[in-house]
């Protein structure tokens, strides 16, 4: 949009022949076009974008991104998870403190990053929180561009600005806040269940609602949350079972429904995302939620469901192999066309396998979609002599500038490249721990190319953990940086690239 405003403003202020002695003269006719195209020019982040690289945090303990977006004029806005302040030894932030003891309470943060060079505009601290690495805190937008932010809230609440309701006095509530990208808050809130579980995602729907999918425990009956409207149905399982509570907030932080998508076994929520007017939600489950039929029951399957801004699921896939076990949905990427689900497996499944498996050890499995839910294709990414890592979660993308799936993930010490797709491999990766690039064709699943490189020098290596295009070819990702001694991640990297 801004592009195609930019040229009429030109020809408009050519048209007006603006007069150049003393531009800055407000009484001059032509000063609000000269300072609305200025303004423009200031906050196209494609025009304005830099390349750079940065690092993060005191490398003493434990530091890392969950997610970022890139700010229309190019800053960017990361969330993620530290045990130490982000600024050696200073615990304020912007609006909310360092909660705890650096280097033993894990706080989550905010921090605006200038898209210049990485510079931190302003660092922001939400409180404790779940301390899981598989727990991975998300950011929306609403269409205002402020920012969704939602996460399991551990040991005590905040009270600044903005608190709806305050934080009771469960081992675990939710946080929901409405930030702006200047650091305050418009408002935050805390939902309060004595069953709130590990894990929770939420997504921002075009009508400016806050979806919020979380695990529920069955130890108190599946409780709901108290501060939102009675659940429209019911809960289902044992107390050895897990639901899923399903609540919507409007933009104003009121709450809108809450109810239950579940079964009589386990049920998981992982990942959540907004787009062509619909919430998509991707998980695991062992039974038949809300009735769409498990295809066998006891068994762990991926699935997808898509509901409306109202909270009316429209439809529920169940896939994959079910004598196979299965960990997270790692991802769920949805374009204008089709939606793409990464799984892990080691066993195959499907007649529209592209990419086969190499060995009966665990694979990455992406399955494509249509936007009905009907399975387009599977392709496998392995080796034949060990499994792929069960606990990272490879960031894909659908690369404007090629037109391909892109995904990368970080190559086990186990093995030094992947067997899936040699025919394709480049690069001049070598080395512990390569960085695979891998491009798939979304048209037919066919891997196009995988592009090895080499990680970090020892004792350090990283894993990326997102990465997004501003516009295309204009590149950011985000880096966990760990130790060779580690398996906890002490820094978060930043890069941001032109390609």
């Amino acid at each position: 949009m801004i592009r195609i405003l930019i040229p009429i403003c030109i020809f408009i202020l050519l048209s007006c022949k603006p007069d150049l002695n003393n531009p800055n003269d407000p009484a001059k006719s032509d000063f609000w076009i000269r300072n609305f195209i200025q303004s423009l020019l200031l906050n196209d982040g494609c025009r304005n974008f830099s390349a750079w690289e940065r690092r993060y945090g005191s490398g003493l303990y434990a530091t890392y991104g969950t997610d970022f977006l890139f700010l229309p004029d190019g800053d960017i806005i990361v969330i993620g998870a530290t045990e130490d302040p982000i600024l050696s030894g200073v615990t304020e932030g912007i609006t909310g403190n360092f909660q705890g003891t650096p280097g033993e309470s894990l706080n989550l943060f905010l921090l605006r990053l200038s898209r210049n060079n990485g510079d931190i505009v302003w660092v922001d601290y939400l409180g404790q929180m779940y301390s899981n690495l598989n727990f991975n805190p998300r950011l929306s937008r609403f269409a205002n561009g402020d920012l969704a932010i939602s996460f399991i809230s551990t040991v005590s609440g905040q009270n600044v600005p903005g608190l709806l309701s305050p934080r009771e006095s469960n081992p675990n509530s939710i946080y929901v806040g409405r930030h702006r990208t200047d650091g305050s808050r418009t408002w935050y809130t805390y939902l309060d269940s004595v069953d709130v579980g590990n894990f929770l995602v939420t997504a921002v729907d075009g009508f400016d609602q806050i979806h919020l999918f979380l695990v529920n425990e069955g130890s108190n009956g599946h409780t709901a949350f108290s501060e939102l409207p009675t659940p429209q149905n019911s809960p289902q399982g044992s107390e050895s079972d897990t639901d899923i509570l399903y609540a919507i907030l409007e933009g104003n932080g009121q709450g809108k429904l809450q109810k239950y998508i579940a079964s009589d076994y386990y049920d998981f929520p992982n990942n959540a995302t907004y787009l062509n007017g619909s919430i998509y939600l991707g998980g695991v489950s062992a039974g038949s939620m809300n009735g769409y039929i498990h295809p066998t029951i006891g068994q762990t399957l991926p699935y997808i469901i898509k509901v409306n801004p109202e909270g009316n699921i429209e439809y529920l896939v169940y896939n994959g192999n079910p004598s196979a076990t299965y960990g997270d949905s790692r991802q769920l990427v949805v374009t204008e066309t089709s939606i793409l689900q990464l799984i892990t497996t080691n066993s195959s499944w499907s007649s529209v396998v592209k990419e086969t498996m190499q060995n009966d050890t665990e694979h990455y499995a992406f399955a494509q979609y249509d936007l009905n839910g009907n399975l387009q294709w599977v392709s496998f990414l392995g080796s034949s002599t060990g499994d792929v890592e069960m606990f990272e979660e490879p960031p894909t993308i659908f690369e404007s500038k090629s037109g391909l799936w892109r995904n990368r993930s970080r190559i086990p010490n186990l093995f030094d490249r992947y067997s899936s797709g040699s025919s394709v491999s480049t690069g001049d990766g070598s080395g512990a721990y390569q960085i695979a690039d891998v491009y798939i064709q979304p048209n037919t699943g066919f891997f196009e190319s995988i592009r090895y490189t080499s990680n970090f020098s020892s004792p350090e290596s990283k894993r990326t953990d997102q990465m997004k295009e501003l516009c295309a070819g204009k590149v950011g990702y985000m880096d966990r940086v760990f130790t060779s001694t580690e398996t906890t991640p002490t820094k978060l990297g930043f890069q941001t690239s032109i390609e």
